[in-house]
């Protein structure tokens, strides 16, 4: 089974944003497709919270339409949303003992996502946040990237040069 991230969600909800057709796509896949894919709870959530937020995104969904885009995901027969279990408080300590006892920066809202996909075995999500990479035991692939994108890739330069001027040291 594979997850896919709150993130992604958003991307293919948002009709004014750079990559939702792409996301819109894959969600389509997804969901028409006979393979089993898992959302969680705790990123329903933050979809919700997120594209409902005035200062989140330019485009804002009402509460009902953004429950209305949920809602039509889970008439999908190979949706699965996945939520805590009995096992969540001992699956919690261990994510805990994975992220060290010194987490760089405190734990973000990955970690959530991270015990729910442990809980139930999931081992890979659809995401464009990196730092769902920091779950060793999540393989965490980004769809939107280009063919041929590696971490060690040069980014594209952000801004443009004015040609016989040299950059600022």
């Amino acid at each position: 089974m594979i997850a896919l991230d709150s993130g992604l969600l958003a991307l293919a909800a948002n009709r004014f944003a750079l990559e939702h057709a792409r996301a819109a796509t894959l969600l389509e896949s997804l969901a028409e497709g006979d393979a089993p894919w898992a959302l969680t709870w705790s990123g329903v959530h933050e979809f919700l919270g997120f594209v409902t937020h005035p200062h989140a995104v330019a485009r804002v969904l009402g509460p009902r339409e953004a429950w209305g885009f949920i809602e039509a995901l889970t008439q999908s027969p190979s949706l699965h949303l996945l939520g805590p279990t009995e096992r969540h408080a001992t699956v919690c300590a261990e994510v805990l003992a994975l992220a060290g006892p010194e987490a760089p920066g405190g734990l973000d809202p990955s970690f959530t996502t991270a015990v729910i996909l442990r809980e139930h075995g999931v081992r890979e999500i659809l995401s464009t946040d990196t730092g769902l990479a920091r779950w060793r035991f999540l393989e965490v692939r980004d769809p939107l990237k280009a063919e041929g994108w590696t971490p060690t890739a040069r980014p594209a330069r952000r801004y443009r040069t004015l040609a016989g001027r040299k950059p600022r040291s």
